[in-house]
């Protein structure tokens, strides 16, 4: 044989190696290692959707939470005593109440403690997000005379 049919040889070979595909052992490995991949993959995805909607909705409910505290305290409502309700057709998922009493945290600061509870549902549980404020109720009387 001589030099150029060698050569030729070999480039038929190469071209022939390339030709080849996958054997059944690389087809059978690349299907157990996308069985163990894809399954833990697809749980860290649903896990990652599950917190973004819980974080959204904690956070809808925040801002729900802290416009109506807002709302009751400017319209004086707060006084009525306890109150709820719902976030009309825009927000229907939630709905919230309202809580007043005496401060407890001193005596003589004269304050009353306001909290709003926002409610929703998720995933068959009941979720809440809790905003408590202190409103001051002005100087009090502590010696029992009225002034005219």
């Amino acid at each position: 044989m001589n030099t150029t049919s060698r050569k030729d040889a070999r480039r038929i070979r190469r071209r022939d190696a390339r030709r080849r595909g996958l054997t059944l052992v690389e087809v059978l490995a690349t299907i157990v290692m996308m069985g163990i991949v894809l399954p833990a993959s697809m749980q860290g995805i649903s896990m990652c959707m599950s917190a973004s909607v819980s974080a959204r909705q904690r956070s809808e409910a925040s801002a729900l939470a802290e416009a109506k505290l807002a709302q009751l305290i400017a319209a004086g409502d707060w006084q009525y005593g306890n109150t709820s309700g719902d976030f009309g057709d825009a927000w229907p998922e939630y709905r919230w109440s309202v809580a007043s009493g005496d401060w407890t945290g001193d005596a003589n600061a004269n304050m009353t403690e306001l909290s709003i509870r926002v409610y929703w549902t998720s995933r068959q549980q009941e979720r809440e997000v809790v905003l408590t404020t202190l409103i001051y109720n002005g100087p009090s009387d502590t010696t029992g005379t009225a002034t005219n």
